[in-house]
């Protein structure tokens, strides 16, 4: 490789290469590509073990990215891991009279027909089939065949022969003289809610009880319903019971909590990305890829903000970038890197059109969003916050999370004037206090009631001085005082 020279943010090749940036693991047709821009962490190691665990994190955190790596890394070396994305289940739009275990029969039947597939397809390809294997396989996959059809309304049923499942897929592995399987059912949440239970239970019994097969389930935060309590008791597939092993990558890239591994990820994540379209040599170290990719920005602190900005969430991450790089950098001819200001910028720019956008005519979300920038951010000037642990499930305080309006920290807290209650913590998104701050119409605390509707508007006032950070960090010995109650807020019609 020729060696390093600065990056030209003006030329062509580079601004090509950031309109090249893929956000989305699954839209990336290149299978080399997707592996050159992983970043390998220890979640990684942990994913390659033949435990089946849950995986969580909101979208864009890396889950698809992460497993198709692990796909991959397992076929080079003899394993068999199939891949099976939940927006291909199903059959049909879902009829309004159909119930909770129908929709599931519906979703597991489809599962099985991947999985069947997918096996047929290994034994037709094998280089060096065991005897008859293939038609081994095909006459047993021929038993499964009434599992898998898809039926009608009225026929549905929503039990299984759980027995002749296991015992097929067992005959199938055998033959097959596979030691491991891993499936990997990704995009959990486009089951419904009320339907995630039943095929979790569907998956326990008939899947879940073969030694040879580990089931990795890949769900969105807040969105993952794998079990439910009934009157006969708990079905689905319980955490703690069935899961043993939860990778949660929600909490594992929080930057305030442990800032110089979460840069050094992220500035690999930013060089594996470019260097991809711009031939860079992506075999050096993590540190010399952190040192040369902050040859793009004014000084390291503005990365760091880029970083803090992101909240964790790697497609963020990526996006905000991109959007400073154009709509910052690009659209400013004196720049001569990009600054602290294109980043808060873009933030805020990011937040408003692709985060607020989401919840912008939702009442209750979009109230509550108001009460904490009224009650925390203006009163308190702080973004973290404190929830009373048995409140952390408020419909409103979830769909914040969701579409990442706001985020929840790693750590508990206990609150020092009410001994004995714990306290999850909370943040703003980085976007929206930038987006808050400095505006001309920043909420006041006295005009209450509030309006379902954020109170401000305008444009962001960025301080030029580059050695200040836009969004401080907050002092965990004042988060303690700050504790948002969802029952305190109200809607007023206006």
């Amino acid at each position: 490789m020729a060696q390093w020279t600065k990056p030209n943010l003006d030329g062509f090749e580079f601004a090509r290469a950031v309109s090249a940036i893929r956000r989305r693991a699954e839209k990336q047709t290149k299978w080399k590509r997707l592996l050159d821009t992983y970043v390998s962490t220890d979640l990684t190691i942990r994913a390659r073990t033949t435990d089946s665990q849950l995986v969580l994190g909101r979208r864009g955190t890396g889950k698809t990215h992460m497993f198709r790596f692990v796909q991959e890394t397992l076929g080079s070396i003899g394993e068999v891991a199939y891949f099976i994305d939940c927006r291909t289940l199903g059959s049909g739009i879902i009829g309004p009279k159909e119930t909770s275990e129908q929709i599931a029969t519906k979703y597991f039947r489809s599962l099985l027909n991947e999985i069947g597939t997918q096996m047929l397809d290994m034994a037709i390809h094998m280089e060096a089939p065991v005897g008859n294997s293939q038609q081994k396989v095909l006459n047993i996959i021929q038993g499964l065949i009434k599992y898998m059809e898809p039926v009608s309304e009225t026929s549905l049923e929503p039990t299984f022969n759980y027995r002749q499942i296991t015992e097929s897929l067992q005959a199938i592995i055998s033959n097959l003289c596979i030691d491991h399987i891993f499936i990997i059912i990704d995009e959990w949440a486009q089951i419904p809610v009320s339907a995630q239970p039943y095929v979790a239970e569907y998956i326990k019994r008939a899947i879940m009880t073969i030694p040879e097969i580990c089931i990795k389930l890949l769900a969105v935060s807040y969105q993952c319903y794998p079990s439910k309590q009934t009157k006969e008791g708990v079905i689905g597939i319980q955490r703690g019971a069935d899961i043993t092993d939860v990778l949660d990558f929600d909490s594992y890239l929080i930057h305030d909590e442990n800032p110089k591994p979460v840069t050094i990820f992220f500035s690999q994540v930013l060089y594996n990305h470019l260097g991809a379209e711009l031939n860079w040599d992506l075999q050096i170290t993590a540190k010399e890829k952190n040192k040369r990719i902050l040859d793009i920005f004014t000084q390291d602190k503005a990365f760091t903000e880029l970083v803090r900005a992101a909240e964790g969430n790697c497609r963020d991450f990526l996006c905000i970038f991109s959007r400073a790089f154009w709509d910052g950098y690009r659209q400013h001819a004196d720049a001569k890197a990009i600054s602290i200001p294109h980043i808060s910028e873009a933030a805020a720019s990011w937040f408003e059109s692709e985060k607020y956008v989401n919840i912008r005519d939702e009442e209750l979300p979009n109230a509550s969003l108001t009460y904490i920038l009224n009650n925390i951010i203006k009163g308190y000037k702080s973004r973290t916050f404190m929830v009373e642990a048995s409140k952390v499930q408020d419909e409103a305080l979830i769909r914040l999370l969701n579409e990442r309006v706001i985020h929840k920290l790693s750590v508990s807290y206990a609150h020092k004037d009410r001994p004995g209650e714990r306290y999850e913590l909370f943040s703003l998104d980085y976007g929206a206090y930038v987006r808050f701050a400095g505006t001309v119409n920043e909420p006041n605390p006295a005009n209450l009631p509030l309006q379902p509707q954020l109170p401000f508007e305008g444009v962001v006032k960025v301080q030029e001085d580059e050695q200040q950070f836009i969004v401080p960090l907050d002092d965990k010995r004042s988060i303690r005082r700050i504790v948002f109650d969802p029952n305190a807020v109200k809607i007023t019609k206006w």
